[in-house]
């Protein structure tokens, strides 16, 4: 890794393709495979952590999940290093583009024909990369809300608003606030049809 900080150097063309290949890396469906199990034929058919735990169990479901927070975390925080986007000037956009372009990996991969999965886990790298605190309250809120309402979407967004919410409240540079703002609302749209589906059980239960 210490290699690809000193050959990229202060290219930002460079590190956001770097991220964007790393972060596309389908973790889930190699653990899947390796497994025996092809995530995209069972359950909900999505690559990321939530179908692993159905298809795989949760132990297997929470290391997809581990490995797609650390393949977002680890080139946007090599990214910041001095000796690469961290030492310009003004590194705050360069270093949101990075982080833009690995959660934009997961979720459109190249590797799959640019079919991915919501990009929670690895939006949640990016935030604990760029403001550790802001990945660490989503992924306190994220354990809580679904313990309290068993469902992931909810938790997911929930854990995306805040840390969106505090980037946008804490002293942060405006490019970090628009790539917060910018992920959460990409997540979102992720999510609509696990929403549908929520809202729709909420009326059943209603009737």
């Amino acid at each position: 890794m210490l290699a690809a900080v000193s050959l990229l150097g202060e290219s930002v063309a460079a590190w956001s393709a770097f991220a964007y290949l790393i972060a596309a890396i389908p973790v889930g469906l190699v653990i899947g495979r390796l497994r025996g199990v092809d995530l995209r034929a069972v359950g909900s058919g999505n690559i990321g952590a939530t179908n692993a735990v159905r298809a795989l169990g949760r132990a297997w479901g929470a290391i997809v999940f581990l490995l797609d927070v650390l393949k977002a975390y680890i080139p946007v925080a090599l990214a910041m290093a001095p000796d690469a986007l961290g030492g310009l000037d003004e590194p705050a956009p360069a270093i949101a583009l990075v982080g833009a372009a690995a959660t934009c990996g997961h979720i459109f991969p190249i590797y799959l024909g640019f079919r991915g999965g919501k990009g929670v886990a690895c939006a949640l790298g990016v935030f604990a990369a760029i403001v550790p605190f802001a990945g660490l309250l989503a992924a306190l809120l994220y354990a809580q809300t679904l313990l309290l309402t068993r469902v992931s979407a909810i938790s997911s967004l929930t854990a995306v608003n805040a840390a969106t919410l505090y980037i946008l409240g804490a002293a942060t540079p405006p490019a970090y606030k628009l790539l917060a703002v910018g992920l959460t609302a990409l997540i979102w749209l992720r999510h609509r049809e696990n929403l549908r589906q929520v809202v729709g059980a909420a009326a059943a239960r209603r009737r």
